[in-house]
């Protein structure tokens, strides 16, 4: 369960941006930094190929030294051993303890792996049947589904989060009880709101770390055990992963690393989290390289089969989505992604939690996979260069597969153009974001498809047959262009994103007046740092006027003030009644209530003798203000209590 972050939203991502779109959706707030800087850019060029083993530890090394990233823990993995497995850096920086195969990591998200294979495992026992309705088999389970007559919620698409639940409120993260072990079906009744689904069941996938708690009380209610009980004895321990779990017992604790944040980096607490089935793991570079070592050998460990090569084919694939049954094959599964970016396919899952990073990855086809964890969460870039080093280094001299390509004619993409309104918030609180920033507009320029969004450059779509597609340096398809039930033209991504194609000119518009707005405000800010030296050398005249000048400047900054609570408030203190979520809360009033006044006296100032240029001026920025203060309102981000579930 990932820390904080923005949301992504492109239909396929580099891991870097997955690191994003895997994280706490409230984090996503901090994508309101957007006010400040939107930009796209050009990715990173692909880093060299180490020659030797020492080779790659140096340049991990030099990764880790120019990201200030304390630590790595690495293996690499191919179908009958590990490779290596080992550390690179400090766990812990205060006694210069140094990572090695052994030291623990907090793990986050790719805990969601283990409750998939319990889960698989109790299906192959005929405990559970994942197809089956979740309203069947737990009516007290308190979700909401208005389509239910049509749509039910089933198992399998809560494990591959296209059951439509929201993404946990700020509240629901970290649990400051002391010693907190959070009950999963406790944590459902205590915060149901996430678990009312947005959309009918089964059409799209949006991440919802909320639907893994309930798939931990899955496990519970299939097995009769607790879920961390039943991961252990019936996964763990086959695995040979004994010094892994969702506890934190005094063996753990003694190889934990020390969890980072920031540069220079600052040490973060041990924090105890609600949603223990979506992100509470914890293991080693050398632990987790067994789990990756099962995945090639298709479920097998040593003479035993773990799972069914079924049930791993099954974790690898998603099903239940509209893009999968019109035949897109790769997506997020059952814990577990495909990531194409790159020249092979490859399957696994990172995580993020506050202090760490991580990843794993396997290619099936190629026999070689790795494991990468870091004791940063501000290492994300650090994290993306270490993975793709990784994967150069394994895939070394091996012969690699073409993509896969279709000829289409240009009447044919034709029919494909258009500009699609993104309609899968991870996290609807933050849902005008996503409405904002993240359609794309697809267009058809010398025979090829470009997919653009409104700041990054434009991605040339590939056809690869059945109105499928991919970006030129993936290694499959990525994208569909389908229909709806009610009609709807649908572009639909393997990576998450789903986008109903709108007209253009409205979303244009919109982002246009919403920058046009920030810069009007930001240049209030700029205005005051003229004026207020001007008054204090008494050169102006007027002292009313003083008041239109200085209200939109203190909207400007109570609204700045909010976003830089955001930004640098650690995410246990925004969901938690204190100084800084109500803070938080007064601010946003705050820029309203200025906001409002600012153009009263602004208007009133007409006849007030003022300066036709302050006059214009001031009532250009409070009319921006109060238009960003109603679009704010409208998405019930004034007054927003963070506090609250």
């Amino acid at each position: 369960m990932p820390a904080f972050a923005t949301i992504a939203a492109v239909p396929t991502m580099p891991r870097l941006r997955r690191f994003a779109r895997r994280s706490l959706p409230l984090g996503s707030i901090l994508a309101l930094s957007f006010l400040c800087s939107c930009g796209g850019g050009q990715p990173a060029p692909p880093p060299p190929t180490p020659k030797s083993l020492p080779e790659l530890q140096q340049d991990i090394q030099a990764i880790l030294t120019r990201s200030h990233v304390p630590g790595a823990g690495i293996a690499l993995v191919d179908k009958d051993h590990v490779i290596w497995a080992g550390g690179v850096g400090m766990a812990q920086l205060a006694s210069n303890k140094p990572v090695t195969a052994d030291t623990v990591f907090r793990v986050g998200s790719i805990s969601k792996t283990f409750v998939s294979l319990a889960l698989l495992k109790l299906q192959e026992a005929g405990r559970i049947d994942l197809n089956a309705k979740l309203r069947d088999f737990s009516p007290t389970l308190p979700f909401e589904n208005r389509w239910e007559s049509t749509h039910p919620v089933t198992l399998a698409e809560v494990l591959e989060h296209s059951a439509g639940f929201d993404d946990m409120s700020a509240s629901e993260t970290y649990d400051l009880r002391p010693n907190a072990a959070a009950d999963p079906l406790d944590v459902c009744f205590q915060f149901p709101q996430p678990l009312a689904t947005r959309w009918p069941p089964g059409t799209r996938m949006s991440y919802s770390n909320p639907g893994y708690g309930v798939a931990g009380f899955l496990v519970q209610k299939a097995s009769s055990e607790k879920f961390d009980l039943y991961i252990a004895q019936n996964i763990l321990q086959p695995l040979g992963m004994t010094r892994s779990s969702f506890d934190l017992d005094a063996t753990i604790y003694q190889q934990l690393a020390q969890g980072y944040h920031g540069i220079p980096p600052r040490p973060v607490p041990y924090l105890n989290i609600y949603l223990r089935p979506a992100g509470d793991f914890k293991s080693s570079p050398a632990e987790l390289a067994k789990l990756v070592e099962m995945f090639l050998n298709r479920g097998k460990v040593g003479d035993e089969q773990l799972v069914s090569a079924d049930s791993i084919t099954r974790m690898e694939y998603p099903q239940t989505t509209l893009a999968a049954k019109a035949g897109l094959k790769y997506g997020y599964g059952f814990g577990n992604y495909s990531n194409l970016d790159g020249p092979v396919v490859q399957h696994g899952h990172d995580g993020g939690i506050s202090g760490f990073l991580s990843t794993y990855s396997y290619m099936p086809d190629q026999a070689v996979g790795y494991v990468a964890l870091i004791n940063s969460d501000s290492g994300g870039q650090a994290l993306r260069q270490i993975d793709r080093l990784l994967a150069n280094y394994l895939l070394a001299g091996q012969a690699l597969p073409q993509p896969p390509a279709a000829a289409m004619p240009d009447a044919q993409l034709a029919q494909f153009t258009g500009y699609y309104e993104k309609e899968n918030p991870r996290g609807q609180m933050l849902a005008f974001l996503d409405i904002l920033l993240h359609g794309e507009r697809v267009s058809l320029a010398n025979g090829r498809l470009t997919l653009k969004d409104w700041t990054g450059p434009a991605r040339v779509l590939a056809p690869t047959g059945n109105n499928q597609f991919r970006l030129e340096s993936e290694a499959g398809p990525s994208m569909i262009f389908l229909t709806d039930d009610e009609g709807n033209e649908i572009l639909s991504g393997a990576g998450g994103f789903y986008g109903v194609r709108r007209g253009v000119w409205w979303p244009m518009l919109r982002f246009l007046l919403v920058h046009l707005a920030l810069v009007a405000m930001l240049s209030s800010l700029l205005f005051t740092l003229w004026w207020i030296p001007v008054k204090l050398l008494k050169k102006t005249t007027g002292k009313g006027h003083l008041w239109v000048r200085g209200m939109p400047a203190l909207a400007a900054l109570s609204l700045g003030g909010a976003f830089w609570l955001f930004n640098s408030t650690p995410v246990w203190l925004l969901g938690s009644y204190n100084m800084y979520s109500v803070g938080l809360w007064l601010l946003t009033w705050l820029f309203a209530a200025f906001s409002v006044l600012g153009l009263v006296l602004a208007w009133r100032a007409r006849w007030q003798g003022i300066s036709r240029a302050v006059y214009w001026h001031s009532l250009i920025v409070s009319i921006a203000c109060c238009g960003m203060t109603l679009y704010l309102a409208y998405w019930h981000m004034i007054g927003v209590k963070l506090w609250l579930p």
